[in-house]
């Protein structure tokens, strides 16, 4: 039920991480994972699929039926989570390349949000996204939270890190120190950035 930052100089250990939690087999992370990539265009979306079905790819195992995937289930679904999220799109069933730069952003949160994981992992998933778009899906983090889910969130954003419980700060591939939501401050988090732990 925590939003836990990864703050730090980009390209110092933070993405490495969410992916090897990602990625782990050995039991280290307790419940299944989900990804929210940054760079949606390498690394989210599928350009050639529909919005359904880029929405509901985490989720394939669960909808199946007796004859295989439940298409009924699926679409009801993509329904939901276009509602939720606000998705603006006149249907569905249209190329995910349909929607806007934040609306394809919030369709990848909506595959996160509405599979089975437990702990969602982001890597700095706000880039490029409007203000609006920003705001929206800042309050559902947080009542998907309040919920019990947990949050890996890397940002490279100042602001966002007031969003989280706490912060780890990165340096040269390891956490340099640990921040308490009421002790952030950008000085502190610039200090461990560059000095690490005193």
């Amino acid at each position: 039920g925590e939003i836990i930052g990864l703050a730090g100089l980009a390209g110092h250990g933070q993405t490495r991480m969410l992916l090897e939690l990602h990625d782990a087999r050995d039991g280290s992370v307790k419940g299944p994972v989900a990804l929210v990539a940054g760079d949606r265009q390498a690394d989210g979306v599928l350009p050639l699929w529909s919005i359904t079905r880029n929405i509901s790819l985490r989720s394939l195992s669960a909808l199946g039926g007796a004859l295989g995937l439940d298409r009924a289930r699926e679409a009801q679904m993509a329904k939901h989570w276009r509602a939720r999220m606000g998705l603006v799109t006149p249907g569905v069933d249209n190329n995910i390349l349909s929607l806007s730069g934040g609306n394809q952003q919030k369709a990848l949160f909506a595959r996160a949000l509405a599979s089975d994981a437990e702990i969602i992992l982001m890597d700095d998933p706000m880039r490029g996204v409007d203000v609006g778009t920003r705001d929206e899906v800042y309050a559902l983090i947080a009542a998907e939270a309040a919920r019990g889910r947990t949050f890996l969130w890397y940002t490279t954003e100042f602001d966002e890190l007031r969003h989280c419980d706490r912060t780890y700060v990165f340096r040269n591939g390891a956490v340099s120190g640990a921040v308490a939501a009421e002790d952030l401050t950008e000085e502190r988090v610039l200090s461990l950035s560059f000095e690490g732990q005193a």
